[in-house]
C-alpha cells in the first residue's frame, strides 16, 4: 500500500472522528439525542474504528517492511 492510500485511510478515520464529535456535540442536539448517537456509537461505531485503526497500523508496519528490505 503506497503512503497515500495509508494517508486517505487516515483522513477517512479522521472524518468519523470528526462526525461523531458532531454527533454528540450538545450544541446542536438534545440530551435524548446525544445518548443515541452515544449508545450506536459504542454498539457498533467504536469497533469500526478500532478495525480502521489496527488497519492502518498494519499498512504502515507492511510500508516500514518494504523500505526496510
Amino acid at each position: 500500500m503506497s503512503p497515500e492510500e495509508i494517508k486517505a485511510k487516515a483522513e477517512a478515520f479522521i472524518q468519523k472522528l470528526y462526525k461523531l464529535k458532531d454527533d454528540i456535540s450538545d450544541v446542536h442536539h438534545s440530551t435524548h439525542s446525544i445518548l443515541e448517537a452515544l449508545s450506536k456509537f459504542a454498539y457498533t461505531g467504536l469497533d469500526d474504528l478500532i478495525t480502521d485503526i489496527e488497519e492502518i497500523r498494519d499498512d504502515l508496519e507492511d510500508l516500514a517492511e518494504g523500505e526496510n528490505s
